[in-house]
């Protein structure tokens, strides 16, 4: 539908700066327009980016400056026709371009760029030398009609100059030189000569296909551009009911914990006067029968039970003592958790009302770009609808082309759904942690393996992990490698109850997660293997564990001392705290060769049975052998002299060249343990008697539990402990 110029003269053709009509207007890259002179301060204090007053959009600074900028030729007609307008309205008496005289005008023409009398109008419309600007005069009644249209207007337009010769009309457009008006001689022979000429005609309907393309699209956006605004609103409304829903949650847990607080000190108060009462009868029995007891003795003895009375209430006395301390420790554990449990309280709160905080704050962010997205939306649709209504061909080849580059981004900002609205609705904190711990259910291990899920297993891990259990890393972690193993030695009550360990490899205490860890042991028992310390060897020892590279076997234990058999003694005995367990690992538990040396080198001790999985000078791959003496002069590096099986004779090799096998060489006779499930064959845990060697790498064994023989590989069992 064609504009009429009426209904766009008062809210489309007014600077945005000075709010009057527009003097020189320059078009930025968005399509807003200001008069030069008021966008010229803007564009100089800018140093590479010229941010737009009214979008904020950004764009390169031309430069020539503000000169670099476009000037919109079709808003200046526009105003021209609207300034005539209001000297029209005000019935101005204008010089008249034909006869000289000051009179009332009746008409303006736009190809003499002046006013005419009523006279001068016949005889301009008339005359052979002016008859071919009929088509350019607008009969100041017309002025005055309030359906004058876009389209007409432009219809008055004289064509533009040629940009390279101002006295000659340009008669086409050179598409190289941003759809420039030349004249036919400048595009055959002068400075556009070889670029690319179109027809004003041809290229206007071209650029028109484009934006009308353009306009659909951005159009079909208009409900995503409208309607964002509702969704923000909607979304920072479910934000609110979330913070004061998750308080109260938070609140609830918070009451519920203390209430158990609270029943628990009951509890211990109740406890401590139960045990009181006890105590206080049982005296007075001690006391009653003594007495009786006393009146049946002699005189003589009076002392003697005057000395036993006394003893009695001394002990109860010492046991009412004790009970008031450890009623005293109950009650400041059961402070420090309270104490624990109201910060935890205050720490969640002060979490949700950040996250509230940040994304109020993101709400109003995407508030502000949701309001600049609508006013550039409505602009272009403005700008391109009043240049569309004028169907002026010269107006179309000038201003569409950067309208149809600008339609672009704003048609990928319309499309922009924004999702992150909804996690931004959101906020989430942890639970309250329970004041009390679980406790510990021991039970046999189960494997890895035996569960569906990781999750599945790192639930059992926390139902059945305890002090004192060896783990090993599944995922490295905090300098904690993958594949080395440790002793749990107490619990992260602060941490959500991770274990704490003292690991093998990495030499010092660090706290894993449950889900990094599997369990591979409860502890040194019998048939663990263990080394001496360093810190308990004792050279003057004239035993075996003196040597902290030998590993044994713990054939008895009390908890406190246990019995060793080294490799080449029979017996050392010790304390459990001057040894430590030492795993045997497979190389298939390690991610890669580096790690699986670094297990070695910490590992390996002399008597231990070895294969070479890597050519290392006499040994090749496959070789089985004992070792007999370790070189720790270089500990990045050790070097190990193995007597191999196959030849009988000892070589120096590198430790990253070993794979362990176990504590010694199986040999015929030894009971074996089944490391791995074979279909058909033997399960994992079958126990059977080497009956032969076949070579280095298979031997014959006898299940029986399966009651018959198979051929194995060392590598799929281990000696029984």
């Amino acid at each position: 539908m064609a504009a009429q110029l009426v209904e766009l003269e008062e809210n489309f053709f007014n600077c945005p700066i000075c709010l009057d009509s527009f003097k020189d207007p320059k078009l930025l890259p968005c399509l807003h327009r200001y008069c030069r002179g008021c966008v010229k301060p803007e564009v100089d204090k800018s140093d590479d980016k010229v941010k737009c007053p009214l979008c904020k959009q950004e764009c390169d600074k031309p430069t020539d400056g503000v000169d670099g900028f476009k000037t919109d030729f079709h808003t200046r007609n526009v105003v021209e026709y609207i300034q005539l307008k209001k000297s029209v309205a005000a019935e101005e008496v204008r010089k008249c371009i034909g006869c000289s005289n000051e009179l009332q005008v009746a008409a303006f023409c736009f190809k003499c760029r002046g006013f005419i009398c009523r006279k001068c109008h016949e005889i301009h419309e008339n005359s052979g030398m002016t008859r071919d600007h009929k088509e350019h005069i607008l009969a100041l009644k017309d002025v005055k009609d309030k359906h004058l249209t876009l389209e007409k207007l432009g219809s008055l337009k004289e064509a533009p100059s040629c940009s390279e010769h101002p006295e000659k009309l340009a008669e086409i457009c050179c598409v190289d030189c941003d759809n420039l008006p030349i004249c036919v001689v400048c595009g055959q022979y002068e400075n556009h000569k070889g670029h690319t000429i179109r027809g004003v005609r041809e290229l206007a309907a071209e650029e028109r296909k484009k934006i009308e393309h353009s306009m659909k699209a951005l159009r079909e956006q208009d409900g995503n551009v409208r309607g964002f605004p509702a969704k923000l609103a909607e979304a920072r409304k479910s934000l609110e009911v979330n913070i004061t829903e998750t308080k109260a949650r938070i609140r609830s847990q918070y009451n519920k914990e203390v209430g158990k607080l609270n029943e628990k000190e009951r509890e211990s108060v109740g406890l401590l006067a139960k045990h009181k009462a006890e105590i206080d009868r049982k005296e007075r029995e001690v006391v009653a029968d003594l007495n009786r007891q006393r009146e049946r003795e002699l005189k003589t003895v009076n002392d003697k039970y005057d000395k036993c009375v006394s003893e009695a209430k001394a002990k109860a006395a010492d046991e009412r003592g004790g009970k008031d301390t450890a009623a005293s420790k109950t009650k400041d554990m059961l402070t420090k958790k309270r104490s624990y449990l109201e910060n935890e309280l205050s720490d969640s709160f002060s979490s949700v009302d950040h996250q509230g905080n940040t994304n109020m704050k993101t709400f109003g962010e995407l508030s502000d770009q949701s309001t600049h997205r609508i006013q550039r939306y409505d602009n272009f649709v403005a700008v391109v609808t009043s240049v569309l209504a004028s169907r002026d061909h010269w107006t179309d080849v000038s201003c569409l082309p950067d309208m149809n580059v600008s339609s672009k981004q704003l048609i990928e900002d319309a499309k922009k759904e924004f999702p992150e609205i909804a996690a931004l609705s959101k906020v989430t904190t942890k639970a309250i942690t329970p004041v009390f711990a679980p406790k510990a259910n021991p039970s046999p291990i189960i494997n890895r393996d035996d569960f569906k899920s990781d999750a599945d297993y790192e639930k059992y891990v926390k139902e059945h992990l305890r002090i004192g259990m060896t783990l090993r890393c599944r995922k490295a972690n905090q300098g904690v490698q993958e594949g080395d193993t440790g002793k749990v030695i107490e619990f992260d009550w602060w941490n959500n109850l991770n274990p704490i360990c003292q690991w093998q490899r990495l030499g010092g205490t660090l706290v894993v997660s449950y889900s990094d860890v599997e369990i591979v042991d409860q502890g040194i028992r019998v048939g663990s293997k263990v080394r001496l310390q360093r810190s308990a060897v004792n050279p003057s020892r004239d035993q075996e564990g003196g040597n902290p590279r030998s590993v044994g076997r713990v054939t008895a234990t009390d908890g406190k001392n246990c019995t060793v058999v080294f490799p080449t003694k029979k017996q050392w005995k010790g304390l459990l705290s001057d040894v430590e367990q030492v795993l045997l690992l497979r190389r298939s538990a390690f991610q890669d060769d580096s790690s699986y040396s670094a297990y070695v080198r910490d590992t390996i001790g002399v008597g231990m049975a070895v294969r070479c999985y890597k050519d290392d000078g006499m040994a090749k791959v496959g070789d089985i052998g004992t070792v007999t003496m370790i070189d720790d002069s270089d500990p990045g590096q050790l070097r190990i002299e193995v007597k191999w099986q196959r030849r009988g004779e000892a070589h120096w090799v590198k430790h990253s060249s070993l794979e362990i096998l176990g504590l010694r060489l199986l040999s015929v006779g030894d009971i074996v343990r089944a490391k791995e499930y074979i279909p058909h064959n033997f399960a994992r845990g079958d126990t059977g008697k080497i009956t032969g060697i076949v070579d280095s790498r298979w031997c014959n064994v006898h299940f029986a539990g399966r009651g018959r023989s198979w051929t194995v590989l060392f590598s799929q069992i281990e000696l029984s402990s």
